[in-house]
């Protein structure tokens, strides 16, 4: 999921970029380029914040298996040092 977010901000980022510069190609005056941005800086806002939460699902699940492994490894490590009672 967190890649799939990743992915989908930076062609949001990136489809954004390039009709600015398709809009602002045939006339380059400061007129357009203030009516562009309204809507222009919001959706690359946007897309650099998908990109942002998806690293962050990516780092979270790194973080959870890590998490796991350390959890596998202390109670492995609790078994060896106090074995079993004979009765």
């Amino acid at each position: 999921m967190g890649k799939f977010l990743e992915f989908l901000g930076g062609v949001i980022v990136i489809g954004t970029l390039v009709l600015l510069t398709m809009t602002l190609t045939p006339s380059l005056d400061m007129n357009t380029l203030v009516a562009i941005l309204p809507w222009a800086f919001p959706a690359i806002a946007g897309g650099l914040i998908l990109v942002a939460f998806g690293s962050m699902l990516d780092h979270l699940a790194a973080i959870r298996s890590a998490a796991e492994r350390q959890a596998d490894i202390f109670q492995q490590l609790i078994e060896r040092r106090n074995p079993a009672k004979k009765e």
